[in-house]
């Protein structure tokens, strides 16, 4: 029995997985079985959406906050800002550049967060 890969959770998870059930409710909201084609992609897929209020506009620092991204090394969030304004920041780095440093930063992260 290994522990749970989620950052901070030391529960043990069940054999072939990553997260624990706990973790798993948390992060994973069910599917719901019973919806037709006009029902919500909202509805369908909670887990993706998340309600920005009266907000007109967002950065992606607080869709960080709002999808409550737990990494402590920070490398989780760079590597999503790099996909997510690949190309377009102000450092002139080309989408092809942006998006090969992201799965850098992603490879780092899965060396700093292996089984030991």
């Amino acid at each position: 029995m290994s522990t749970c890969k989620y950052i901070g959770c030391t529960n043990p998870t069940l054999p072939n997985e990553d997260f624990c059930t706990e973790c798993l409710n948390q992060v994973y909201t069910p599917i719901k079985k019973d919806v037709n084609e006009a029902t919500p992609m909202s509805e369908r897929y909670p887990q993706y959406y998340k309600s920005v209020g009266d907000l007109t506009e967002i950065d992606v620092y607080a869709i960080h906050y709002l999808f409550n991204i737990q990494d402590p090394s920070g490398a989780i969030q760079h590597a999503s800002k790099k996909l997510l304004l690949s190309g377009v920041r102000t450092g002139g780095k080309s989408a092809y550049s942006d998006i090969k440093e992201a799965r850098d930063t992603l490879s780092r992260w899965l060396q700093l967060n292996q089984e030991h």
